[in-house]
């Protein structure tokens, strides 16, 4: 598989605080990687960086050939970066449709008027949500609110999909359910790089593990090594002959 994001000494300092400090690692085009670690590590920081949310103090990001590192948001999506965040950022004065239409009018077609309609309508039935399509997003359980902006991410036409927790919060039927939305999504040829802190998720659709802690880069590998790296354990349990 070849290399279609590829992250080079990325670097982010807060003042005198080294939140990232030189990370480096790439996701093959297809692939679906966890990128894992304690609470503070930096993978949040990461995230925002490739996003453009977040500019990086150094290293760069790429996307398959083109320099991505440093460049606005709204850049970085046209280009093939889709995201979702740990807290769901909806417009609740819309209705649900009219969520997924608004990714769709400033996206990489900028589909607008039926066409944009029909395109939202069959991206919600994607995700299991039609049937909500013309109810006001403001009204949506939490599963589906992360339906909703899974949808919405989708409908910009993503390369790679980042997912910051999207699984968070779930009940156990729910996790089912958006474990094997995470699958539909690969099938569909879309990379996948996710943040996570459910195991049983990582281990159901990661096939490469990414851990940081400390704003470093501890392991890099298949889950099950990446999972019982000894340092990797020593992050999130602490010494175990403490």
């Amino acid at each position: 598989m070849s290399e279609l994001l590829t992250i080079n000494g990325l670097t982010k300092r807060f003042g005198g605080l080294t939140a990232v400090n030189a990370v480096s690692f790439s996701v093959a085009q297809g692939e679906v990687v966890g990128l894992l670690g304690p609470n503070g590590s930096g993978k949040t920081t990461v995230m925002n960086m490739i996003s453009g949310h977040l500019p990086p103090t150094g290293g760069t990001i790429a996307l398959g050939d083109q320099m991505i590192s440093g460049l606005a948001p709204n850049r970085i999506a046209l280009k093939g970066i889709g995201r979702t965040f740990q807290l769901v950022r909806g417009l609740p004065s819309l209705t649900v449709a009219e969520n997924v239409i608004a990714s769709l009018a400033f996206g990489r077609r900028k589909l607008w008027g039926e066409a944009a309609r029909k395109e939202a309508l069959q991206r919600l039935d994607e995700v299991g949500l039609a049937h909500r399509a013309d109810q006001s997003a403001q009204d949506l359980t939490y599963i589906d609110q992360k339906r909703m902006e899974l949808a919405r991410a989708l409908a910009a036409e993503p390369e790679v999909l980042l997912l910051d927790e999207w699984l968070a919060g779930l009940n156990p039927t729910e996790l089912k359910t958006g474990i094997e939305l995470i699958r539909s999504i690969q099938t569909r040829g879309v990379t996948v790089l996710m943040v996570e802190h459910v195991m049983d998720a990582i281990r159901a659709l990661c096939g490469r593990c990414v851990v940081m802690n400390a704003g470093r880069k501890i392991a890099d590998g298949p889950t099950a090594t990446a999972l019982s790296d000894r340092e990797v354990i020593t992050a999130y349990l602490g010494d175990v002959h403490a």
